[in-house]
C-alpha cells in the first residue's frame, strides 16, 4: 500500500500488475471511514489498475448539519477532482478514463464526478449511494442521529447542486448500484428512480447487507470487480 498526497488530497493506493488505468474509490462516514480502512474492505485486487483511495475532506460539525457538515463535505471532495487525476497522472503514470467508486458519502461523491463530466468517467460502481441531500436528510432523522431539520432557503440551495437525480441525464458511464437488502429505507426511492433514469443502469440488491460496508463485503467485492473488469 501507498501513502501520498496529490493535490492536497490525501490518499492510499494500491498498486497493478502491469495496467496504467485509475480507479477512484472513496470511502464511507461510517464503516470503512478511512482510505486505510476503505482500501481493506474493497482493495478489489482482480483489477489490473491503480486502485487509489482518496480521503475525504472530514470537518468539526457545526450547528447546521447540511450547511456546515454534509454540503460542503460532498462539494470539496467532488471540486478536487480534476486537479487529483492530473496529479496521480504525474505521480503514478495512470492514464486513460477513470472508473469511479465510492460508498454512501463517497458513492455520492462518485455520482456527481461522473454528472459533472470533468475528467472522462469510463465506469461507475456505487454501494449503498445517498443520492440526494435531501434523502441524507430524512435518513439521519429516522436514524435519531439529526433530532430534526429546518430546510431553510439557504439549506435548499446548498442541496440543489448534491441532487444527481436531478442531473441522471448527464450520468452515460455505465452504472452499478450494488444496495443491501437493509439498506436505509430514505435511500431506497432515490437510487431506484437514480437506476431507472440511467440507461442499462443495474442494481444489486445483497441480502444481509445494511448500510455500512461491515458485512457481505465478499458478495460487494465480487460484484464491483465484475462490473470493472468488463
Amino acid at each position: 500500500m501507498i501513502t501520498g498526497t496529490a493535490a492536497g488530497v490525501p490518499y492510499v493506493a494500491l498498486p497493478p500488475r502491469t495496467g496504467r488505468r485509475l480507479v477512484l474509490v472513496w470511502h464511507l462516514l461510517g464503516e470503512p471511514g478511512t482510505p486505510e480502512d476503505m482500501a481493506a474492505t474493497l482493495p478489489l485486487p482482480d483489477l489490473d489498475a491503480w486502485r487509489v483511495y482518496p480521503a475525504l475532506p472530514l470537518r468539526d460539525p457545526g450547528p447546521d448539519f447540511l450547511l456546515d457538515g454534509y454540503a460542503p463535505l460532498v462539494t470539496e471532495a467532488a471540486d478536487a477532482v480534476p486537479d487529483l487525476v492530473t496529479a496521480l497522472r504525474g505521480e503514478l503514470g495512470c492514464a486513460g478514463p477513470v472508473d469511479v467508486v465510492g460508498g454512501s458519502a463517497g458513492g455520492h461523491v462518485a455520482l456527481l464526478t461522473a454528472v459533472r463530466g470533468e475528467v472522462p468517467v469510463r465506469r461507475v460502481a456505487v454501494v449503498n449511494p445517498a443520492v440526494t441531500a435531501e434523502s441524507v436528510v430524512e435518513a439521519s432523522v429516522a436514524a435519531a442521529s439529526l433530532p430534526g431539520y429546518d430546510w431553510t432557503p439557504a439549506a435548499r440551495a446548498a442541496a440543489e447542486p448534491l441532487d444527481v437525480l436531478a442531473a441522471a441525464d448527464r450520468l452515460t458511464a455505465p452504472l452499478l448500484v450494488v444496495r443491501g437488502a437493509d439498506e436505509y429505507p430514505a435511500f431506497r426511492p432515490v437510487q431506484e428512480q437514480l437506476c431507472d433514469s440511467v440507461p442499462g443502469a443495474k442494481i444489486v440488491d445483497v441480502p444481509g447487507l445494511a448500510h455500512m460496508l461491515v458485512t457481505r463485503v465478499d458478495e460487494v467485492r465480487a460484484e464491483v470487480s465484475a462490473w470493472l473488469s468488463d
